[in-house]
């Protein structure tokens, strides 16, 4: 009955836990089989989008898929980096679930200049919510 309980409450304790970020440059690479767009710098003025997905145990089942301009452009698993060469101007990023993990489409507008940096984080909530918002990490 003791053991029963101690299981129960380790658990209740890692359902609780919402992802947590993690810096782009600790984060794994996304293998090059899960790299399907923008991998390829265009010969006029360019930037650099970075897409982290924050690390922990929940949606950890599930990758997601970005999508820039509507084309899926990666797949990316908890704790995962990712960068895109981008022709300068205005740009739609979006993330969505691969299956029940939850989520959602989620998009983003963004202006990237030539020679810029732009770092998004992925992050999945308690309540299995996904969110794409900007980060400095």
């Amino acid at each position: 009955m003791r053991l029963t309980g101690l299981i129960l409450a380790a658990a209740a304790s890692l359902a609780g836990c919402a992802t947590s970020p993690i810096p782009s440059s600790q984060a794994d690479p996304v293998p090059a089989a899960r790299l399907t767009g923008y991998q390829v710098k265009p010969a006029t003025g360019h930037g650099t989008l970075v897409v982290t997905r924050d690390t922990g145990f929940t949606g950890a089942a599930c990758n997601t898929l970005v999508y820039i301009d509507g084309k899926q452009s990666a797949e990316i698993g908890s704790g995962e980096t990712a960068k895109f060469y981008l022709p300068a101007g205005e740009r739609i990023i979006g993330v969505n679930s691969t299956s029940l993990c939850g989520g959602g489409l989620k998009e983003r507008s963004f202006v990237m200049d030539a020679g810029a940096t732009k770092k998004y984080r992925i992050s999945i909530d308690t309540s299995m919510s996904m969110d794409l918002s900007p980060t400095a990490f």
